[in-house]
């Protein structure tokens, strides 16, 4: 809704710019326009801007209504380095307090041993529903099986968890295709410009974690298939981390072809272990590194808008909320039975071009008085019968 608004304005301070050009052209007066016409437009502007906006507002409320009143939810992250998981979680909890549901938000900050406790702590207070982002995907499942025992469901939280009493899974995609996409472009630029075993350092996250492990194992299929030789870097989710690595791998690899990084959180490092390498520059020039990534969150959009990054494989959180909401309001609060399937959002590889959609869950603010213009088709697409 920003983006519509910033839109607007703009229209309408092109449509006054054609009209004084025009006036002086035929010999007018050339008058600029007086302050009170520009405030009526600006507020026109804002009109249709708060409309479109009680519309969003309107059909979103029609499909969580007040399910989640009486309902307590616990939110527990690894951490909230990501941009992606911040937004996911946000979202989450905007949703589900909008629906009358009481949320406590808790950060692990990666510690399995902390996170543990803290879904004792919400089986202690009492919560209905636990939505579990896994610091560990392995050492949490005892956590999950002792929440089960208490009468306690608990949902993962862009995470697959290693046991059978985890009520359903929403995943930010089918990670082991994403990886694949990330690597697939690359392979295809290097058959493109002729590069036999092509050098690609790969930015990891958290191995342990499944979204890290399962992108690579897409990673690894492609280059099995295409031939690439890839040098990983383990980095969990730390742009800090990716930095140190980049360069390191810049330094002992100078023929280095691209890189493929697990998610947008790491990208700033990336970046500057390009310009410290003098390698910013954008495709088509000598000192260009390929770079697919993975996200499309806001850091990820200005790295293509500057030409940095080539592609990136978009996965949308607010979608993820979304379909964690429905699931548990229209199904587990019914006591339905998801057999602990595990959902994957939909993604799309998006490039330079595609930046300025409206559809870009980058340009979304959680802080918003709206919620998000794809709520509606994201609860309409997923879990239905």
């Amino acid at each position: 809704m920003k983006n519509l608004r910033r839109l607007l304005a703009c229209l309408i301070v092109v449509t006054m710019m054609c009209g004084l050009l025009a006036g002086c052209g035929s010999g007018g007066s050339g008058e600029e326009p007086k302050e009170e016409d520009v405030q009526e437009e600006q507020s026109k502007a804002d009109d249709t801007s708060a409309e479109g906006s009680n519309e969003i507002n309107d059909e979103v409320m029609e499909l969580i209504g007040k399910k989640g009143e009486g309902v307590k939810v616990g939110i527990a992250v690894s951490d909230l380095a990501s941009t992606y998981i911040v937004a996911a979680a946000e979202y989450a909890q905007k949703l589900l307090e909008a629906s009358g549901a009481k949320v406590t938000l808790v950060n692990a900050e990666q510690n399995a041993n902390t996170q543990a406790s803290q879904i004792d702590d919400f089986i202690s207070a009492g919560c209905n529903v636990i939505l579990l982002h896994a610091a560990d995907s392995d050492a949490l499942a005892s956590s999950v099986d002792k929440a089960a025992e208490a009468g306690v469901k608990v949902v993962g939280f862009n995470k697959e968890i290693s046991t059978d009493n985890l009520t359903f899974a929403v995943v930010s995609s089918d990670n082991v295709a994403t990886g694949a996409s990330a690597a697939q472009w690359l392979a295809d630029k290097a058959k493109e410009e002729k590069v036999e075993k092509p050098k690609i350092a790969v930015i990891q996250g958290t191995m342990t974690q499944s979204d890290a492990y399962l992108r690579q194992d897409g990673i690894d299929e492609v280059a099995e298939k295409e031939g690439l030789v890839l040098l990983e870097e383990p980095c969990e989710w730390s742009s800090d981390k990716s930095e140190s690595a980049m360069s390191d791998v810049l330094t002992a690899n100078p023929d280095l072809f691209g890189v493929i990084t697990h998610s947008d959180c790491m990208d700033q490092g990336v970046i500057s272990a390009l310009r410290q390498n003098s390698l910013d520059g954008k495709a088509g020039s000598d000192n260009h590194i390929y770079w697919s990534g993975i996200d499309g969150d806001a850091t990820g959009l200005e790295s293509l808008d500057s030409g940095l990054m080539d592609v990136a494989v978009e996965q949308n959180p607010l979608a993820l909320s979304t379909v964690i909401v429905k699931g548990v309001l229209d199904h587990l609060l019914k006591d339905a039975d998801l057999g602990g399937q595990v959902i994957a959002i939909e993604t799309n590889v998006i490039s330079i071009d595609d930046t300025s959609s409206e559809e870009r869950w980058a340009s979304y603010d959680t802080d918003s008085d709206t919620f998000w213009a794809g709520t509606a088709d994201a609860w309409d697409h997923y879990l239905n019968d």
